[in-house]
């Protein structure tokens, strides 16, 4: 029975961190089409995968694993798992809002680029 109680209690939990995601996610994307007035952006399709001068989000290994998501710049080459490409924003995001919970990559430093650390 505590078994149960326990898994019911990490769903209920990566739940509500799902809702948040998506919340700062929509909130992140209203924010840029509001930042660039007449000019909207066409989502269409699977997400691209990084560029370079782009960024990159790698995910938890498992929702309950200890490692947090990790931001790398578009080029790393550390990244272990497949790694969604995001935006400048995004990264910015990602790597303030205790949400979200990403580091930054110990050898691109993302977040020296972006300017949130020297």
């Amino acid at each position: 029975m505590a078994h149960l109680d326990r898994q019911i209690a990490e769903s209920d939990t990566i739940g509500t961190w799902l809702r948040l995601q998506r919340e700062a996610v929509g909130r992140a994307l209203a924010a840029a089409d509001v930042s660039a007035p007449g000019r909207r952006r066409e989502r269409t399709g699977p997400p691209q995968r990084a560029q370079a001068g782009s960024y990159k989000l790698e995910p938890k290994i498992r929702p309950d694993h200890p490692r947090p998501p990790c931001v790398h710049v578009g080029d790393c080459s550390m990244t272990q798992r497949s790694a969604s490409g995001i935006s400048a924003a995004e990264a910015r995001l990602a790597l303030t809002q205790s949400a979200v919970g990403a580091q930054a990559c110990e050898f691109c430093r993302p977040d020296t680029e972006l300017g949130l650390t020297e």
